[in-house]
């Protein structure tokens, strides 16, 4: 293939990506004079056994003109896109097995060609999962593309990772670039509800079978309808089609709405009903009453559609009917404020405009990357996706991103290691590093406790390039002890990481220290290369108000410190004994102390989850009432932050923490109690549990600080402050380096 002028590519592979690249072929036509190739995957052909959707992309080939070309393997797709440029479009890619082919393609194909992934759904692996992709899934989703289509800001992004945040583009769902159609040949009869089966779907199994309790309350349902005189228009998922497939016996006063989505008027439906899947946002968005459906037992997580109307019993389904039917305005605008607390751009024109700067943008770009804007670059290196990166520099940076103030881009210790291969080649390693320098082009770069290999190699780049380079530490990572694992403490403490630790702390222009004992600490070692430190290292934000109320459940969150915990487990144990009607909760890695397993059941520990706004919403929903933060008396413990603090406070939860650390100065003005090592805790806990009264008061002193002193706004002054402050040092270097 060879085109004069940028070309932009399509590719099918599961037959739901027709109705997702639909609407981009439609506005490639209408709004550009780009040629548009169709490229097919044989994994389509297979999946489509009636050839409807086959059907459907050869008439788009005649409506828009386009070239559409069949790949039976992935070499025949770069062979047809051989000396070609510009654009090349996924409705589904990612590591995922499902998604394998395009992930595959997109891999392989010339730079010549920036690619584009699309959130395909408003639940979308990678983007924002429910719980049932997570299960499936996991929660590590990469994609090759080098752009990310999204539905909403980066702060609805609950499930992309930091490596590809930098990635992302706000365009809102591509079915808003259509308009309507009208479908006034074949209206359906008046007072006809839509129920959308998406049975299909990893949620209606992940977490146990739904399909049959969904079809029996469905056929129930139908002919309650029935007998009202009513109509049902019952749509299959275009790719599952688990009611036809399955040859389900229907009732007699069935429709089967089985057209694709864009030649789909739903406006003249009464309502519609479907289980949790983007089509109730479609519903929404018609401006029909809507409604999910949810199991009996509230198994399946519907969360994502919290504030649309919930049917769950045959009861619920029937009322919800006849109530959207008799009065439509009274859902509508409880779902206009949905669209609003979701964060979707919905606007026709803003979406159109937002699609047609993505596709002039890559095809105006001849190399793949991304396209420059004027955001500060900063690029992150870390080891990986790891807590303190997303606490100290993504969440307060977070409103800087989503306005494209600031462009961050992500490198993590498994991409350089795999790029040095097998055979670890560290000069194959670094001229990757100095690829992604010179297509990044940072203004800006911080090291986050990396501790991986070719740290000078990196830092050296980015001094060629006159990129200013902050080292960010938390802890003595020159003297990490045993206490926190065998594991973490061989590897934290292997030759190689102490020296790529060694080479940052000697060679970065700005060292930025979590606190003011921690720099102290670094001095000692030797280490006086402009450091610095704040007054804050992690921010907060209020998500629960206290509750007063008798004491029901005291928590610790904790990860490979089980030696703090033990340091007061006498007192914990005598509290235990002393109150039987309150329980105790391990949130993280710690395994139960062996003596608290004869309190049985009010015993329980609950598993860390990713990503950190998942832990925080998590630590929420234990409703505890009093956190603790013991910190055993090591040199180790001296250097910590106040983070339990911040977070428990953020939770409404009073704090009970060891004094003459790290939380002296949160926890006084009575926003906490603090107590002298390991005795006095069993007195703390009671004077908490049979106070409710100061316990609350306590609460809201610390919330009040929290405002005051750790907010997001605070920290991100902080952080642009350092920023400030290492391209000032790296100036100076230059300055006196050039002798002027």
């Amino acid at each position: 293939m060879y085109h004069e002028k940028p070309c932009v590519v399509l590719t099918f592979n599961l037959l739901q990506d027709v109705n997702v690249l639909w609407p981009i072929a439609r506005l490639v036509h209408e709004e550009t004079s780009y040629p548009l190739i169709l490229l097919v995957s044989a994994n389509f052909l297979e999946r489509d056994k009636t050839r409807r959707w086959m059907a459907e992309l050869n008439a788009l080939k005649s409506e828009t003109g386009a070239s559409l070309h069949l790949f039976p393997r992935t070499l025949a797709a770069f062979e047809i896109l051989e000396n070609g440029r510009g654009a090349i479009f996924a409705a589904s890619e990612s590591n995922l097995s499902p998604h394998r082919v395009t992930h595959d393609l997109f891999r392989g194909v010339s730079d010549t060609f920036t690619r584009v992934t699309l959130q395909h759904g408003f639940e979308c692996a990678g983007f924002h999962q429910n719980r049932e992709q997570t299960l499936a899934f996991g929660d590590s989703v990469h994609f090759a593309a080098d752009v990310l289509c999204s539905w909403a800001g980066r702060d609805k992004l609950s499930h992309t990772l930091r490596t590809e945040i930098s990635k992302v583009v706000v365009t809102g769902p591509p079915s808003q670039i259509l308009r309507a159609p009208e479908n006034e040949d074949s209206p359906a009869p008046a007072s006809t509800g839509l129920v959308c089966e998406n049975l299909h779907s990893v949620r209606m199994s992940a977490a146990g079978d739904f399909k049959q309790s969904y079809m029996d309350t469905f056929r129930a349902f139908a002919q309650v309808m029935a007998h009202k005189g009513r109509t049902i228009a019952l749509r299959p998922h275009p790719g599952g089609q688990y009611v036809l497939r399955n040859a389900v016996q229907l009732p007699g006063n069935m429709l089967i709405q089985n057209d694709p989505m864009y030649r789909v008027n739903l406006s003249q439906y009464a309502y519609g009903i479907s289980a949790p899947s983007s089509v109730l946002i479609d519903m929404v968005l018609a401006g029909i009453p809507t409604a999910v459906w949810q199991d009996p037992d509230g198994t399946i997580d519907a969360d994502s559609y919290r504030g649309l109307a919930t049917v769950r019993s045959l009861n619920e389904w029937i009322a919800f009917a006849d109530a959207a039917i008799a009065d439509p305005a009274s859902f509508t605008e409880r779902q206009r404020e949905f669209i609003e607390n979701s964060g979707l751009v919905v606007d026709q024109d803003t979406v159109r405009q937002r699609y047609l700067d993505v596709i002039r943008s890559a095809c105006g770009s001849a190399t793949g990357a991304r396209p420059r804007s004027a955001s500060t670059r900063v690029m992150f290196v870390a080891n990986g996706e790891i807590p303190t990166l997303e606490i100290c520099f993504l969440r307060p940076l977070g409103a800087l991103f989503e306005n494209d103030v600031v462009d961050p881009l992500l490198i993590v210790e498994r991409q350089i290691r795999k790029a040095m291969g097998s055979e670890s080649d560290l000069a194959k390693a670094e001229q990757w590093i100095s690829q992604k320098v010179d297509q990044h082009q940072p203004d800006i770069a911080v090291f986050c406790r990396y501790s991986g290999p070719l740290a000078d190699a990196f830092v050296e780049k980015l001094h060629e390039k006159n990129v200013p380079v902050i080292y960010h530490v938390d802890d003595d990572l020159m003297n990490v002890p045993t206490e926190i694992g065998e594991m973490k403490f061989k590897e934290h403490n292997s030759p190689e990481r102490l020296l790529s630790v060694s080479s940052l702390l000697a060679t970065s222009d700005l060292v930025y220290c979590s606190t003011p004992r921690l720099l102290q600490r670094i001095q000692e070692l030797g280490y006086e290369n402009n450091l610095r430190t704040g007054s804050s290292h992690c921010s907060g934000e209020i998500y629960r108000r206290p509750v007063e109320r008798p004491a029901r459940t005291i928590g610790y969150m904790g990860f490979d410190h089980a030696h703090d915990l033990e340091m007061i487990l006498p007192d914990l144990l005598r509290f235990l004994d002393a109150r039987p009607e309150v329980r105790f909760e391990l949130f993280g890695t710690i395994p139960i102390p062996e003596p608290l397993l004869d309190f049985g059941d009010r015993i329980s520990v609950v598993l860390p989850v990713r990503p950190y706004q998942a832990f925080l919403d998590e630590l929420v929903r234990l409703d505890w009432d009093i956190g603790i933060a013991p910190l055993a008396n090591t040199r180790f413990n001296y250097y910590k932050a106040n983070n339990k603090w911040v977070e428990y406070t953020s939770a409404g939860y009073a704090v009970i923490a060891t004094a003459g650390m790290s939380y002296d100065e949160c926890c006084a003005d009575d926003c906490g109690i603090l107590v002298e090592g390991a005795s006095g805790w069993y007195d703390a806990l009671v004077a908490l549990s049979d106070d409710p009264a100061r316990r609350c008061q306590m609460v809201r002193n610390a919330q009040s600080r929290l405002v005051r002193e750790y907010s997001k706004q605070t920290l991100r002054r902080q952080v642009l402050a350092m920023f400030d402050e290492a391209r000032s040092l790296r100036m100076a270097r230059d300055a006196v380096a050039s002798g002027s």
